[in-house]
């Protein structure tokens, strides 16, 4: 029999019919749905109009009545044929799951239920509840207000001597809005007290009326599938929208990343910027720490000169010359020499003030002996000399390492981000430009690198041309006093013929040497203690 039923309902499902069907004038049925919320109270109400427990209603979280459901009962002459749905209205329920509810409750009153009971909770109209009867007139589209009653229930909330239009309709904008939509039509229903008769008649008077304004016609599943229509349209606009919404959100995505990607090449630039003026900074620091040891070291040189002649000037007998080679050196490094130089006469020259009462030949021999050290220092110096120029030939290749290192850091940061780019071109081929912008960036990075390096060479040669011009200015003061010395050995000469030869040209020859480090006044005091009586002016 119930297949024979559904059948039947089937077949008249697939048939469409009209939307405002007349039933017989002699029909008594009055076929009714129950619409809302979870825990709102649609079972009890059917239960308060049947007046007897048909559904299970109790105050649970999730909904009693999980599959929609039909009773038949009886009231004042009428057959009432009920059916209870589960929590459709749910805002965690999908419009699909709601259609097909719909359509089942539809289907099970054949050819179409009369009216449906709108039931919400007397109390805050929240978000959520305006958003049910959102998805209620979006599943079964405008025209079901017309054949809607709002039901409110727990009225046992309401003071007394306040109605519910008072407390609720009239201060909520939507539920009033919703209550005109539906032509005024509610009623309150109290579930704790289902023996009271009157709600029960007030709803189906109300009933009755909607039933004659709709001159006896009743929602169809031709109406029901033209919501459905609307309900396609709906969401094949919305689905629209959607694939906007997600081509924008992929259009700011792709944006964004290219915009982390110039601000990782700022950074990129930035930091090599950062570390070349450091570097810069570093050779600045070095070159003023360099100039300064230099003329700390040239004053300190100038003083110990002036502190030796002042001291010459008080010696009176110098018993021994000692020959000063030509410093090939850097100026600092030759004026040091010097200084010792400086420092061993000074010792030699006491030293000989105690043995001036020695023979001449003893005289020769330590002259020979001081030749022997002389040359002995010449070699030390020499060595010195060569462990210098390691120092220097380390530090420049040190600095072509780090040249080559920073070459070598810009040249894999270069090929790094051109991957990272060329990978980025495969997915999106709007990189393409940021790629050659890229690679254009890092050609000017390399001539900046490129003209910095010709700046440091010419920093070097300037340093370089600033030591010769010393070096030379040193040597033609060395030339110059001996060229005076060479002047004064002819007269030198004249007054010592009973000299020999091999003698004059001992002392000629320690004489220009002494003349070169010591001064006119050093060399009269070392020609009168070997008996020469010249002055030279």
């Amino acid at each position: 029999m119930n297949r024979n039923k559904m059948s039947v309902i089937g077949k008249q499902l697939s048939t469409n019919t009209f939307a405002a069907r007349k039933p017989p004038p002699s029909t008594t049925q009055l076929r009714i749905v129950l619409l809302g919320k979870t825990g709102s109270g649609k079972s009890s109400t059917a239960n308060s109009i049947l007046g007897r427990k048909a559904f299970d209603s109790m105050v649970y979280s999730s909904s009693v009545t999980q599959h929609c459901r039909s009773v038949n009962g009886d009231v004042r002459g009428k057959h009432l044929v009920l059916v209870d749905t589960p929590g459709l209205l749910d805002t965690h329920q999908t419009l699909q799951d709601v259609q097909r509810e719909l359509r089942r409750s539809v289907s099970l009153l054949y050819p179409g239920p009369h009216v449906f009971l709108l039931v919400i909770h007397i109390g805050r109209f929240t978000q959520e509840e305006k958003e049910a009867v959102r998805q209620f007139k979006q599943a079964l589209g405008s025209k079901a207000l017309h054949f809607t009653v709002v039901v409110f229930t727990h009225g046992d909330l309401l003071q007394k001597g306040t109605s519910v239009k008072e407390c609720l309709i009239d201060r909520c904008k939507d539920l009033a809005e919703l209550v005109d939509e539906c032509g005024g039509r509610y009623c309150v229903f109290n579930n704790h007290n289902s023996k009271d008769k009157g709600q029960v008649h007030e709803l189906l008077t109300i009933v009755d009326a909607l039933m004659q304004s709709n001159e006896g016609s009743y929602y169809t599943s031709k109406v029901l599938q033209k919501a459905e229509e609307e309900l396609v349209l709906e969401l094949q606009e919305e689905r629209r929208l959607q694939n906007e919404k997600e081509e924008l959100e992929k259009k700011k995505q792709e944006a964004a990343i290219k915009e982390w990607y110039e601000g990782e090449l700022e950074v990129v630039l930035q930091n090599t910027k950062r570390e070349i003026e450091k570097l810069k900074k570093k050779r600045e620091l070095e070159k003023q720490e360099d100039e300064k040891l230099v003329r700390q070291r040239v004053e300190a040189f100038k003083r110990e000169i002036e502190e030796n002649n002042r001291k010459e000037k008080e010696e009176r007998e110098i018993q021994d010359m000692i020959r000063i080679t030509e410093i090939r050196q850097e100026e600092e490094k030759k004026k040091e020499a010097l200084q010792k130089k400086l420092d061993m006469v000074t010792k030699l020259l006491e030293e000989q003030a105690k043995q001036e009462e020695k023979s001449r030949r003893a005289m020769e021999e330590k002259m020979q002996k001081d030749r022997v050290e002389n040359l002995m220092k010449e070699e030390a110096l020499q060595k010195q000399l060569e462990k210098l120029i390691i120092s220097l030939e380390e530090q420049r290749r040190k600095e072509e390492e780090e040249k080559k290192r920073m070459e070598d850091m810009l040249r894999n940061e270069r090929v790094k981000n051109r991957r990272e780019l060329d990978k980025h071109t495969e997915n999106h081929r709007a990189e393409k430009r940021k790629t050659e912008a890229l690679s254009n960036e890092l050609k000017l990075i390399k001539m900046k690198m490129e003209k910095h390096k010709a700046h440091k060479e010419s920093l070097k040669q300037q340093l370089e041309e600033i030591l010769q011009c010393v070096r030379e200015r040193y040597f033609k003061e060395i030339s110059m006093l001996q060229k005076q010395c060479d002047k004064k050995c002819p007269e030198m000469c004249d007054q010592t013929d009973n000299m020999c030869s091999a003698k004059k040209h001992s002392v000629l020859t320690t004489v220009t040497g002494y003349a070169q480090a010591m001064g006119l006044v050093g060399l009269n005091a070392a020609l009168g203690s070997i008996g020469v009586h010249i002055c030279l002016q």
